[in-house]
């Protein structure tokens, strides 16, 4: 921890720890190094989370990181909501134990957050991507584009700075798996957040990944759809409502043509369809409400 002038806002930088120990000892000194250039007020809360490689050893003989500690794995997630409970200046940083950041692009980071809500990385080509992970990635951010409707440069780079007001207004609505990345992101462009994305470069990581690039990418998937079914849901409704009408219409129709009049089929999907508007309205009222709340 450093003494600074109060003139800039301070940092409180998040790193999240599972079985890293082979990474972290070196991740830190390097961080440690490019906040202290950075002339600012700043801490290093490393969130152990639930650990049994030896990182919490590590983190109890060092004296220039808080320790926080989980009994048992909780996610990447509820890791990042420890931190944030816990974090006391104005900006917060999330920054990952694996050594895939490079902490000499903090200071752009920082520059862009002063003027923003939250200024988030974007990988470039020459960044680090496991081959398997790329198409899941390409579905994930085609998706997200739609129902957010707006272009996201990258969806899930967990190199970000947030204000810290507007992470606690959030942290209740961020999953405890590795997806909080996505969801945060998502959460600040559909409030109308000013959200800006950095270039950042991402290096190999040390050590073996534990995301699971099927299942983790699947609940992702879903995770991003059921956001936006909170956070805007005529989006979803709306087109399953008109995909519905169009098929009553064209089923009635080739009935109609050939004089049988109007089928079964065509009644049951002209209320499905029906159904599946009023719906929509109904969960649009709610998210209005629950807006109103994190407001």
């Amino acid at each position: 921890m450093s003494a600074k002038p109060d003139d800039l806002p301070g940092l409180s930088v998040i790193v999240p720890a599972y079985n890293e120990a082979g990474a972290l000892g070196g991740v830190v000194d390097e961080l440690t190094a490019s906040l202290g250039r950075l002339g600012i007020s700043w801490e290093v809360l490393v969130v152990d989370d639930g650990s049994t490689d030896g990182t919490r050893e590590l983190l109890a003989g060092r004296r220039d990181v808080v320790p926080l500690r989980h009994g048992r794995n909780r996610g990447y997630g509820a890791s990042l909501k420890t931190g944030i409970a816990r974090a006391r200046h104005d900006h917060v940083l999330f920054f990952d134990a694996d050594g895939q950041f490079n902490p000499e692009e903090i200071p752009e980071l920082y520059r862009v957050a002063l003027e923003a809500d939250m200024a988030t990385g974007k990988r470039g080509k020459d960044s680090d991507a496991p081959f398997l992970r790329r198409p899941g990635k390409r579905i994930l951010s085609w998706t997200a584009n739609y129902l957010a409707k707006t272009p996201i440069p990258d969806l899930n780079c967990g190199y970000r700075i947030v204000r810290r007001d507007v992470l606690r207004r959030y942290a209740h609505l961020l999953p405890d798996g590795f997806s909080a990345s996505t969801t945060l992101t998502l959460l600040l462009l559909k409030g109308g957040y000013d959200v800006r994305f950095v270039p950042v470069r991402v290096r190999r990581r040390t050590g073996t990944s534990t995301v699971n690039v099927f299942s983790d990418g699947f609940d992702t998937l879903m995770l991003i759809v059921r956001l936006i079914t909170l956070l805007d849901p005529l989006r979803v409704f709306l087109p399953a409502s008109g995909l519905l009408f169009a098929l009553a219409v064209g089923w009635g129709l080739r009935y109609f043509l050939v004089g049988k009049g109007i089928s079964m089929a065509t009644l049951f999907l002209m209320i499905a369809s029906l159904l599946t508007f009023f719906i929509g309205l109904l969960a649009d009222q709610v998210a209005a409400l629950r807006r109103e709340v994190n407001r």
